[in-house]
């Protein structure tokens, strides 16, 4: 169909030309009849003189003056004629000037639009390479986390076991409250990649935010175009639309990302901080059951001190990272942890 569309479109100007020309012939042939019809009078005219001329006083003055007479309005009709031909000659070949003159605008338009057809086109094929190698280069850096982050659980939802082996589980249920170097050395890895996740979505973004500038410019570019081109106008807004919304999302999801890195950066430096205490019980902390308490090992907390100084920052990320939501607050871990340290340690000492 779009074929036999664009069949059309080449046809229409030549067709149009085509019968320009022929009317334009077809009027300068017109005149070319006028002219000659308008001669035949004169022939009469001249005879009937050089008979009055040889015949003397043979002919009748009145009947002469008739026959001339009648001969000059032939004549006088036959000009008039004459010049309205020429007029509508004249009005047919403007016609025609003015016809050739919108094929050509129209020929230009076509051009200009398969141009910013081809345009599209490479622009469309250039972001998806970019969004193609972005999403690659994410999914290796998944690919590629360490060993040590597959050994640390997944977030699991409150009163859910662990799809962990038993003999795991004991092992880690028996440590003794001693300082260890596994947790600060898993917590780094978690930071390293965070990193990596967050430098693969900035380059994301940064290509998200060079096809939405594209497609500004493609919008700005169809807007203030004559003619304007209402379908070609609605796609470019469109996919403006689309290419705002994607960069937002990506956007977002850095802003979490930064927010993660942060915490687990601060996170880190009070772990270092508070390398020569030992352990404490988190689990004497109602709703840390043994899979969250892993987890906050795994994440360099493993103190009730660090969770009495959580901050909101720290609430939210936690929540994030290992998918309690907001239980933390409702149960009031902070307040639980203070008052255990208390009993257990004295005073808040960070």
């Amino acid at each position: 169909m779009s074929s036999f569309l664009w069949l059309l479109l080449y046809l229409a100007p030549l067709l149009g030309l085509t019968a320009a020309v022929f009317a334009w012939f077809g009027w300068h042939w017109r005149g070319s009849g006028m002219q000659k019809q308008l001669n035949e009078p004169e022939a009469p005219v001249g005879d009937t003189r050089n008979a009055l001329h040889h015949a003397g006083t043979n002919v009748q003055p009145v009947q002469v003056e008739d026959d001339l007479r009648t001969l000059h309005d032939d004549l006088k009709s036959a000009r008039a004629e004459i010049r309205r031909s020429q007029d509508e000659t004249a009005k047919a070949r403007e016609a025609a000037s003015a016809l050739e003159a919108e094929v050509a605008k129209l020929l230009r338009n076509l051009d200009h639009l398969r141009t910013e057809r081809d345009h599209l086109r490479a622009e469309r094929d250039q972001t998806a390479t970019a969004l193609m190698t972005a999403q690659a280069e994410l999914a290796h850096l998944r690919s590629s986390q360490p060993a040590a982050d597959e050994a640390v659980p997944s977030p699991t939802p409150i009163g859910t076991e662990p799809p962990a082996k038993p003999k795991r589980k004991r092992a880690t249920a028996a440590r003794p409250k001693t300082t260890t170097a596994a947790a600060p050395a898993s917590l780094r890895e978690k930071i390293t990649a965070l990193e990596a996740r967050l430098n693969a979505h900035q380059s994301a973004v940064a290509t998200l935010a060079r096809e939405r500038d594209d497609w500004q410019r493609q919008v700005g570019k169809l807007a203030g175009q004559t003619p304007t081109d209402p379908a070609g106008l609605g796609l470019a807004r469109r996919s403006l639309a689309d290419s705002e919304k994607r960069l937002l999302t990506a956007t977002t999801e850095i802003e979490r990302l930064q927010s993660q890195t942060h915490v687990l950066h601060r996170t880190e430096e009070k772990a270092a901080a508070l390398a020569h205490v030992p352990d404490d019980d988190l689990t004497q902390i109602k709703g840390i059951k043994k899979v969250i308490n892993e987890q906050l090992r795994a994440h360099g907390i493993r103190t009730w001190q660090q969770i009495a100084h959580w901050d909101e920052d720290e609430l939210r990320v936690f929540s994030e990272l290992l998918a309690f939501k907001n239980r933390a607050t409702r149960e009031q871990w902070k307040e639980q942890a203070r008052i255990l340290h208390e009993s257990a340690h004295g005073g808040i000492l960070l």
